[in-house]
C-alpha cells in the first residue's frame, strides 16, 4: 500500500467523526495503561481492524478503492461478491459492502459488456377487452404533487371500460393498509369489487391488496 493512499486516508480520517472517536478510544485506553482490544490497532495516525485498513467515510476514498479492485485491468471487472473479497481482503469499513455492491451494480462497462443472466423476455400480451363498466381497473400512483390538505400523493383508478377516473389524496408514507382503507370506501362502495386490478406492482399494490 504506497504511502500517497495512506496519506489520503489520514487526512479523511480527520474529517470522519466515527473515526476520530475510534482514535481517541484508543488513545485513552493507552494512557490508563489498560491493554489494548486485540481487533484494533492504532499506527503511524491510521487505524487497522483485524489487520484490515480502516477507512473512513469518504466518497472520494470508497471511489478510488472500488476503481482499484473492480475498475483496473488486473481486477477485470468481477461481479459483486469478487469485488467485495478483493476490497475486504486489505480494507474495512461499516456498510463497505452495501456501498461496493451499488458501485458494481451502477458500473457502466458492466451493464454493457456483461451478457444477462435472467431468461429471455417474454412477448407482450395483450389485455382483453372490457364489455362492462368497472370489471377491470388501472391503478398507479402520482407522488410528490404540492400539498393540499395535507395530503402529498394521488392514488389514480381508472375503469378500463369507461375510462372514468378516481383521484384519492393519500399521505407521503401511505401503506398498503392505508390503501385498503382508502380504496373501501372511496371506490367499492360506489363500484362494486373489480375482478381485474392492473399495476405496476408498487409495494402498496403487490402484497395484500
Amino acid at each position: 500500500m504506497n504511502y500517497a493512499f495512506l496519506d489520503k486516508v489520514r487526512v479523511a480520517g480527520y474529517r470522519d467523526e466515527k473515526w476520530q472517536k475510534q482514535g481517541r478510544e484508543l488513545v485513552r485506553l493507552r494512557e490508563c495503561g489498560k491493554q489494548m482490544p486485540n481487533k484494533w490497532k492504532q499506527n503511524d495516525g491510521k487505524l487497522d481492524y483485524k489487520n484490515h485498513l480502516y477507512i473512513p467515510e469518504d466518497e472520494f476514498l470508497q471511489t478510488e478503492i472500488a476503481q482499484g479492485c473492480h475498475d483496473s485491468l488486473v481486477a477485470g471487472h468481477f461481479g459483486q461478491e469478487k469485488t467485495l473479497k478483493l476490497v475486504t481482503r486489505d480494507f474495512y469499513q461499516k456498510e463497505l459492502a452495501k456501498w461496493i455492491r451499488d458501485y458494481v451494480r451502477s458500473c457502466h462497462e458492466c451493464q454493457h459488456s456483461k451478457s444477462p443472466q435472467h431468461a429471455k423476455y417474454g412477448l407482450l400480451q395483450r389485455l382483453e377487452v372490457q364489455y362492462t363498466a368497472y370489471s377491470s381497473i388501472s391503478t398507479d400512483f402520482i407522488t410528490q404533487p404540492p400539498q393540499s390538505q395535507g395530503k402529498t400523493q394521488v392514488m389514480v383508478i381508472v375503469d378500463r371500460f369507461t375510462k372514468m377516473a378516481h383521484f384519492i389524496g393519500l399521505h407521503e408514507n401511505a401503506s398498503a393498509q392505508d390503501v385498503v382503507d382508502t380504496f373501501l370506501p372511496e371506490l367499492w362502495k360506489l363500484d362494486d369489487l373489480p375482478t381485474e386490478i392492473i399495476s405496476d406492482m408498487d409495494v402498496k399494490c403487490s402484497g395484500e391488496f
